[in-house]
């Protein structure tokens, strides 16, 4: 008789198909009923959880479509892409409700992630720079904030809303000063590669990094 244990092998609940390309970017909506996704096929689709259907009809970019957010009150999807815009979207009708252009060089929206409040929306851009929007007009409050060398391809807000993290293509991760813009300390240093995803603990006080050099990483979130 072998002595070998059997692995038990993960399944997935359930598969959602409907995009023709990569899928860049997800999040649920309030209630966990539905989610959104974000696609390469340019692409934003919302799903049902409960009967793996898609749900109305797709939004569009002119472009790969790499960064979706929804509002705290679950009415809007903020999307962003290679289009260089950022468009606000109508949960129910799917249609579109604004768009702002991001007036600077090689700006494809990369990441985008919520003020704790949800009254500000913070992107991360292919020429390593940094903008905070006012949710409710559009209009931009802060930056553009400059100090990676590279794409930043993650960010995310302190539960607090004093701070933001960046993860970028120069392997670096940095803190900012999410009122003044102003970098909080050196930049965090270790990656071999370029960080993809940052996420906080639930707590706020750490920080864990995913980089293509195939480690996770987790940092204090004061210190670094």
């Amino acid at each position: 008789m072998s002595n070998t244990s059997k692995k038990s092998v993960s399944k997935p609940v359930q598969t959602h198909s409907g995009h023709t390309d990569l899928v860049r970017g997800i999040a649920y909506l309030p209630g966990g009923k539905r989610l959104v996704t974000c696609s390469d096929d340019e692409t934003i689709r919302i799903w049902d959880v409960d009967n793996d259907e898609e749900v109305g009809t797709p939004m569009s970019h002119d472009g790969w479509v790499r960064a979706v957010a929804v509002t705290r009150d679950g009415k809007n999807i903020i999307s962003g892409g290679l289009d260089e815009v950022l468009k606000i979207w109508d949960v129910e009708t799917y249609q579109l409700i604004e768009e702002h252009s991001i007036e600077t060089v090689e700006r494809d929206v990369n990441s985008i992630c919520f003020s704790p409040d949800g009254t500000k929306l913070a992107s991360g851009h292919d020429d390593g720079s940094i903008r905070v929007f006012d949710v409710q007009d559009g209009d931009l409050i802060l930056g553009p904030i400059d100090g990676h060398a590279k794409h930043v391809l993650s960010i995310v807000w302190s539960f607090d809303g004093s701070r933001l993290f960046t993860g970028t293509w120069d392997t670096s991760i940095r803190s900012w000063d999410s009122e003044t813009g102003e970098a909080i300390g050196e930049p965090w240093t270790g990656h071999t590669h370029y960080v993809n995803y940052l996420a906080l603990s639930p707590d706020g006080t750490k920080l864990a990094s995913a980089s293509g050099d195939n480690t996770v990483r987790f940092w204090d979130a004061d210190s670094g």
